[in-house]
C-alpha cells in the first residue's frame, strides 16, 4: 500500500523498541490508518509506518493473537492528510516521565499520599546514587520506576515528598541522591537537615551548613560554568557532616575528582 507523504522517517531505535516489545508479547493491538483521496481515489496508508515495517521484517516469529485495528478514512484532497495525520499519536496525549513514573508510584497505597513530582524526583535520586556512586547495576529509563515496588524506598520516598516541591528546583537529583544517602544513615537528622535547606537554611545563622549549603545550590543552579553531578553530591556531603558534628561552616570548598568525596557521618 502506498505510504503518505506525510508519514514520519523511519527511526531504527523505534524499530528496535517496537521488536522488543512485540516478543516480550507485552504489545498491544496495532491502530493503523489508511486515508481513500477523494480527488483521484488513491488509498494511502497513513499510519503504522514502524509498526508494519517491524511486523513484516518479522517473518511470522510472533506472539500468537497480536492482531492490528484498522480504520478506514475518507479525504477530500491531499491537503487533508497532513491534518488526519495530526491526530494520531498527538503530541499534546503522549505519555510523559511523570505519567510513568505516576502509574508506578499510584498502585503502592503507601506512596499514595505523596505528590507525583515528589515521589519522581526520589526515585530518580535514589537510583542516581545506587549507580552512579555504589556502581549498583539498577533499571534505567521508564523501567526505573519499578523501584517504587521495593518497601526498602518507600520510608525514603515519603521523606521527599515531605520535603520537595516546585519551590525547590534547585534540590536536583545528585541532591536527591544525597538526601538518600543521609537518609539511609540517620533518618531523623536527615529531615531536619534537609528541610532546614528547602526552608533557606538554619535562621540567621549565615555559617549554619544549611544556610551555607542552601546558598551553594542557588549559585550553581545559576552559575555559566555549572558544578558537576559529583561535585554537587559533594557538596550536600560537606554541609551534612558539619552539621551531624554541630560544626559551623564558612564555604563548602573545592572538589578534587582525585580525592573523590569524604564519608557521609
Amino acid at each position: 500500500m502506498p505510504a503518505s507523504v506525510t508519514e514520519r522517517d523511519l527511526d531504527p531505535k523505534r524499530l528496535k523498541i517496537l521488536r522488543v516489545t512485540i516478543l516480550h508479547g507485552v504489545a498491544l493491538p496495532f491502530m493503523w490508518a489508511r486515508a481513500k483521496v477523494l480527488t483521484d481515489g488513491t488509498v494511502y496508508r497513513v499510519n503504522g509506518h514502524h509498526s508494519s515495517n517491524v511486523l513484516a521484517g518479522m517473518n511470522g516469529t510472533m506472539p500468537t493473537g497480536l492482531v492490528a485495528h484498522i480504520d478506514d478514512f475518507e479525504v477530500p484532497d491531499v491537503l487533508r492528510l497532513a491534518e488526519l495525520f495530526r491526530q494520531f499519536d498527538s503530541r499534546r496525549s503522549a505519555r510523559s516521565v511523570g505519567d510513568i513514573a505516576g502509574a508506578y508510584q499510584m498502585i503502592m497505597p503507601p506512596l499514595q499520599s505523596v505528590s507525583r513530582l515528589a515521589g519522581r524526583r526520589a526515585i530518580e535520586g535514589a537510583a542516581w546514587h545506587e549507580h552512579r556512586v555504589f556502581g549498583a547495576d539498577v533499571p534505567k529509563g521508564d523501567d526505573m520506576f519499578v523501584l517504587f515496588h521495593d518497601p526498602r524506598y518507600h520510608s525514603f520516598v515519603q521523606f521527599v515528598g515531605r520535603v520537595y516541591s516546585k519551590k525547590t528546583p534547585e534540590f536536583t537529583t545528585p541532591v536527591i541522591g544525597a538526601m538518600f544517602a543521609t537518609f539511609d544513615r540517620a533518618p531523623e537528622h536527615a529531615e531536619a537537615f534537609w528541610l532546614a535547606v528547602s526552608r533557606q537554611g538554619g535562621g540567621n545563622d549565615d555559617k549554619h551548613p544549611a544556610t551555607v549549603l542552601d546558598a551553594w545550590l542557588l549559585s550553581a543552579k545559576d552559575a555559566k560554568d555549572k558544578p558537576s553531578a559529583m561535585e554537587i553530591f559533594r557538596a550536600c556531603v560537606v554541609a551534612w557532616n558539619a552539621s551531624r558534628n554541630n560544626r559551623s561552616l564558612d564555604r563548602i570548598g573545592r572538589y578534587d575528582a582525585k580525592k573523590g568525596f569524604p564519608d557521609i557521618e
